[in-house]
């Protein structure tokens, strides 16, 4: 079966851009303790102007064992070509489960002109953080960083866009079905400017190194990873389409919810001459997601992932590799039967558009390495 029938000579456009920049870095030490810094970029853009980011860096060390760091920053990003330009038709589910042509409709197409969607322009960020280094012996470390961002005029996929269902006594009772009809398109999506977001996180990392144990060293590591996204405004430039339509709640939870809000990290790493190893727990936190299911929210339950590598070095060149990733066999969360309909019914098993950690199961390898 094959949901994508190709492209069309409709599809087909000619575009391009160009920018130049200048940055500028500078970084002083003030003193032993303090140290100073400053960037600044400037970025014309051919087809959204000029654009001016900064960020400024703090360090001080008021004792070796202790380090404090702070920066501040605001960004820019243009929207990429594709997704200024790029036009597809793929089939797809409508909200009633029904395989429907959809259209991906670029930025000034008959479609996203009839919804009167904005031209796409920048989003604009703020960022900051505040951290501490501690080292209180030479083979032990931690550094913790707090850490906040905020995004204005995000660019998103939009949601699924669809003709009202029923009996339409009226074109004013069914505007949505009054554009794509004559149009020909059974549902349309598009990228567009249409959310702000606020994402607060922590991380944490140590580290602890010891030698001449049992003839080699032994490398551990931790490092602890929280983090939280929210949409805090949905907006619409379309007279027909309200913000909460442009962008739903299962693009809300796919936001917010789609990727773990906790992600952790145990290592340890052995060498002895040319041999060595390395042991890693990954631990992916839980997910959800609405997808086709709304107003039914599927969670894939959070879990340890456990990789296992061997390695040997016959000379500063050539090495060689083997392993096992995902050494426990583990699967994602499978969908509810029941609930979850008709993913389940369909063929689908564990995952839509988010995936906690994949689903391939354990993998092994061999990889050889050769350094010029």
């Amino acid at each position: 079966m094959q949901g994508f029938p190709g492209y069309t000579p409709a599809t087909q456009v000619y575009a391009g851009r160009h920018n130049t920049a200048v940055y500028i870095d500078a970084e002083h030490k003030w003193s032993e303790q303090l140290t100073l810094g400053s960037a600044v970029r400037r970025e014309r853009y051919s087809d959204f102007g000029n654009t001016t980011t900064g960020k400024l860096t703090a360090r001080f060390d008021p004792i070796r064992a202790f380090g404090l760091r702070a920066s501040a920053s605001t960004g820019f990003r243009a929207p990429s070509v594709q997704q200024k330009f790029y036009s597809a038709v793929s089939t797809n589910l409508n909200n009633a489960g029904v395989l429907t042509e959809t259209l991906t409709a670029r930025e000034g197409s008959a479609v996203t002109r009839a919804f009167a969607i904005a031209p796409l322009k920048d989003e604009t960020s703020r960022s900051a953080s505040i951290g501490m280094v501690l080292r209180p012996v030479s083979n032990f470390s931690v550094t913790a960083d707090l850490y906040r961002t905020d995004i204005d005029d995000r660019i998103v996929f939009s949601s699924t866009v669809s003709p009202e269902s029923g009996a339409c006594p009226t074109l004013a009772a069914c505007p949505i079905r009054a554009i794509l009809d004559p149009l020909r398109v059974g549902q349309a999506q598009f990228f567009t400017n249409a959310i702000d977001t606020e994402t607060v996180g922590l991380d944490v990392v140590a580290e602890h190194t010891t030698r001449h144990l049992a003839g080699g060293t032994l490398k551990l590591s931790g490092q602890l990873g929280l983090n939280r996204t929210h949409v805090e405004t949905r907006r619409s430039s379309s007279p027909v389409l309200s913000g909460a339509q442009l962008f739903d709640d299962a693009q809300v939870t796919l936001i917010e919810r789609g990727q773990p809000r906790r992600h952790h990290v145990v290592a340890a790493d052995y060498a002895r001459g040319a041999w060595g190893a390395n042991l890693r727990a990954n631990y992916y936190g839980q997910v959800q997601g609405q997808g086709f299911t709304a107003p039914f929210v599927q969670t894939w339950e959070a879990t340890w992932l456990i990789d296992l590598a061997l390695r040997y070095r016959f000379t500063r060149s050539l090495s060689l590799a083997a392993g096992v990733e995902n050494g426990f066999d583990r699967y994602p969360t499978r969908w509810d039967t029941t609930r979850a309909a008709p993913f389940p019914q369909m063929g689908f098993t564990h995952c839509w558009e988010t995936c906690p950690f994949g689903m391939n199961g354990r993998t092994m390898y061999a990889r050889a390495e050769y350094a010029f």
